[in-house]
């Protein structure tokens, strides 16, 4: 059985815009129902969080949601060990979490801070064998969190008993690999490409029909 002229690139054409109506459609619902929040741009100042972000790397930060701290993001928060407005840091420990490390002593074979009893896993480290260079035993307040920059040997933190945990609201920004607010940007336009291709397909197959 024979295909009429353009009857497949008319399909594709049907299945392109189809596919591009919906991404369009779903990103700017779901912006309308739940808005990405407002991003601003910056750079990291200073050699404390390496390898994660290096000085003068650029970064992205969104507004900190209340509650919404978990162990492991990476904050800006104004710090009484910093002499700068703000600095950037790792939550490591949140309200009502016991975080403790004992230089002299290894767990599961390495040195770890050891979180809530359990040995801590913290890839992102500049130096695995070295997680605090003081020894420390601390159960976070509520409504606190355990600050520690990722370069543990060339920065100071909260495992230093002159500075402690600090309180929630002194964390001023989240850092992001990417924000949402971006992506659903990007979202929209991959949607009107598809259905750009969608439609020219369609009038390609229009034209193969008319011959």
């Amino acid at each position: 059985m024979e295909h009429r002229p353009g009857r497949r690139r008319g399909i594709a054409a049907i299945v392109l815009l189809v596919l591009g109506a919906v991404i369009l459609g779903g990103v700017t619902v779901a912006k309308t129902v739940d808005p990405p929040a407002r991003y601003t741009e910056g750079r990291q100042a200073g050699w404390t969080m390496t390898p994660t972000y290096t000085n003068g790397e650029s970064i992205y930060l969104e507004p900190v949601a209340k509650g919404k701290l978990r162990r492991g993001d990476v904050v800006l928060a104004s710090v009484p060990w910093s002499l700068q407005k703000t600095q950037m840091n790792r939550v490591v420990a949140v309200g009502g979490d016991r975080i403790r490390y004992k230089p002299s002593s290894k767990v599961a074979g390495q040195y770890r801070l050891v979180l809530n009893g359990a040995p801590l896993d913290e890839p992102y480290l500049e130096d695995w064998k070295h997680p605090s260079g003081v020894a420390f035993d601390v159960t976070v307040p509520k409504g606190y969190v355990f600050l520690m920059a990722d370069h543990r040997m060339n920065s100071d933190g909260s495992q230093y008993p002159n500075n402690g945990p600090v309180p929630v609201g002194k964390v001023t920004a989240k850092v992001v690999s990417y924000p949402m607010a971006k992506l659903a940007v990007w979202g929209q336009l991959a949607g009107a490409l598809v259905m750009l291709i969608g439609a020219a397909l369609a009038a390609v197959a229009r034209r193969a029909r008319g011959r």
